[in-house]
């Protein structure tokens, strides 16, 4: 369970609103800490079809179903695999927590 912007997030829901589009080959979500101290969610995303109108399709689809508006890039299949398939685990890695502890 992650708390964002006042927002409960569950990461398994968040990976099967990815899984729901078909054009997505690959993807990874990290969550991180920024410069100031907020919190930030990143889902890198692998695709053929790099449109402005799947990014936006993605961002209405996790707007509508928890009301928050995460960052999403585009990347490469290539930059993703070493993340999502790691030698050291027998499952693929989608999420990474990169939250810096503050207290």
């Amino acid at each position: 369970m992650i708390k964002y912007k006042g927002t409960t997030l569950y990461p398994p829901a968040m990976i099967d609103i990815l899984n729901d589009f078909e054009v997505i080959e690959s993807y990874i979500i990290q969550i991180s800490t920024k410069e100031l101290g907020m919190d930030e969610i990143l889902i890198k995303i692998a695709s053929k079809d790099t449109s402005e109108d799947l990014l936006q399709a993605i961002k209405d689809h996790f707007r509508a179903k928890f009301r928050v508006t995460i960052k999403i890039e585009f990347t490469t299949k290539e930059i993703l695999a070493p993340l999502v398939f790691n030698t050291m685990d027998r499952k693929p890695t989608h999420f990474f927590d990169n939250w810096k502890n503050t207290l």
